[in-house]
């Protein structure tokens, strides 16, 4: 067993997320005020799953049907979201995002990649492998049951990306995807 500073490797790790937090993923900006952390995860969650109803996005963000009718309210009047009601059921409220809310999402993520691309870039090819496959290991000694992992989950799922460390944990615990795809297209995937 490798002795460690847990002070030290505490220090270190607050230091790590503060880097994350305030030098690469910027909070969601617009009109100079900051969107919450939940609004960003809702936006997210639209972005991953085109139109999915009310009802999808609180399960996907484990909250309840009125805080999500509260955020939905709360995105539409900042111009991000909008509300569709299907003629043959107008108790299924459909979510989308607007042209401003994708370009949002898209804008940010891509001044994230870039931010992420200049540290990547500073580091030798063998320091970089080793630190993914550590991030990996962490992850993994971290979450150790479906329990864990559901709670810190991205919601970005249904197979969008099966080779995220999330998912692969999660199909080691149950031997399966935890968002299955829901047709042959997305199989591939």
């Amino acid at each position: 067993m490798v002795l460690i500073d847990l002070d030290l490797l505490d220090l270190t790790l607050k230091l790590f997320v503060q880097t994350l937090e305030k030098g690469i993923y910027a909070p969601l900006t617009q009109g100079g005020s900051s969107l919450t952390p939940v609004q960003e995860n809702c936006l997210r969650f639209i972005y991953y799953h085109p139109s999915p109803l009310a009802k999808e996005i609180a399960d996907g963000l484990q909250i309840s049907n009125a805080a999500v009718t509260k955020l939905i309210d709360r995105l539409e009047r900042k111009g991000l979201v909008i509300r569709e009601y299907p003629k043959n059921d107008r108790r299924q409220i459909i979510i989308t995002l607007t042209e401003t809310g994708r370009k949002l999402l898209e804008n940010t993520h891509g001044q994230t990649c870039r931010r992420l691309q200049e540290i990547v870039d500073r580091l030798e090819p063998e320091m970089l492998a080793s630190f993914v496959e550590g991030l990996k290991a962490f992850l993994k000694a971290a979450l150790v049951n479906t329990e864990q992992l559901d709670r810190v989950c991205l919601r970005c799922g249904r197979a969008h990306v099966r080779d995220c460390p999330g998912n692969l944990i999660y199909r080691g615990f149950t031997g399966e995807d935890r968002f299955p795809p829901k047709n042959e297209k997305e199989e591939g995937r």
